[in-house]
């Protein structure tokens, strides 16, 4: 029995439909969500300090070595007063204290002081000879700049007027078994930072194993969005306990001879030849060139009423 046409068409139709409302339907897969944003900052140097320092180097004994290193006897007396110098002169925040005090110890210890330089000047001549001036000068410059390490200054100062205090309380000859002492109450601070910018730079080193390379930085930096920026890369090192682009200057402790008030004018730019290693700068002597300098001790003028 054959079916009519029309009616077979529906019957193929109709079958069609259940086959279909019977097959399993495709599932959508959903889009793979955005990684997570892991809320992170990156360590940031301490004291507002610059963020490619160098710390010094350490000894065996894991202490930092710095320009006081071993010093005793007069030698640790005339760094005293080198740094005590510091303090007189760029310690604004005590209100003209540190001034007022290194001004005294002048007065009252002022034959001990003396007598501690004439000894190193004797000491620097058996020593090196016609070089004694420049190898003293090398090594004040070093004392003078660990001293004034700026993101030290606030301790330091603090810590000077607390030594300057008790050094003016002292006999000569308590004097000279105390300098030791007092240079090491005098360093602490500069051992504290140190310390501080040594975890600053594992707390960097861990930050940048754990998210350097995939960091994700939130919030503006000088107006800019610093998404999908990586850290910058550590630059080159610094010279040791050093702040680098901005070299420190040897502060003038009122006993050497002024600087010129102004320097000649530049000569003409010479031609240019293939690049050579540079030798480092000369050493710009400090104290009179003579035979046996002498460093009359003065007092640290107040400054100018305004």
């Amino acid at each position: 029995m054959f079916l009519p046409r029309s009616l077979s068409s529906r019957l193929s139709l109709l079958a069609l439909t259940a086959l279909a409302a019977c097959a399993t339907p495709v599932k959508q897969v959903p889009p793979t969500p955005p990684p997570a944003v892991v809320p992170t900052v990156m360590p940031t140097p301490p004291r507002n300090s610059a963020p490619d320092m160098v710390p010094p180097d350490k000894d065996e004994a894991g202490k930092f070595i710095t320009p006081n290193r071993d010093s005793q006897g007069d030698q640790a007396l005339w760094h005293v007063r080198m740094g005590l110098n510091v303090a007189a002169l760029g310690c604004p925040e005590t209100n003209g204290q540190t001034r007022i005090l290194y001004n005294q110890m002048l007065t009252v210890h002022g034959a001990s002081l003396k007598r501690a330089n004439d000894t190193l000047e004797v000491s620097y001549q058996q020593r090196y000879g016609s070089s004694a001036i420049r190898m003293r000068e090398v090594l004040n410059t070093l004392v003078y700049n660990f001293f004034a390490l700026p993101p030290a200054q606030k301790a330091f100062c603090q810590k000077a007027v607390a030594t300057m205090t008790i050094i003016n309380g002292l006999t000569p000859d308590a004097l000279a078994a105390y300098a030791p002492k007092a240079l090491d109450e005098l360093e602490q601070p500069f051992r504290d930072f140190w310390a501080e910018y040594e975890d600053y730079l594992r707390r960097l080193e861990e930050w940048r194993k754990r998210f350097g390379a995939t960091v994700k930085l939130v919030g503006p930096v000088g107006g800019d969005d610093l998404n999908d920026h990586e850290p910058p890369a550590p630059t080159a090192p610094a010279p040791m306990g050093q702040v680098p682009a901005t070299p420190m200057q040897r502060p003038s402790d009122m006993i050497l001879p002024d600087a010129p008030a102004s320097a000649p004018a530049p000569a003409a730019p010479a031609p240019s030849v293939p690049a050579t290693p540079s030798a480092p700068p000369p050493v710009v002597p400090t104290q009179p060139q003579v035979q046996a300098p002498k460093l009359p001790l003065q007092p640290v003028p107040a400054p100018p009423e305004s």
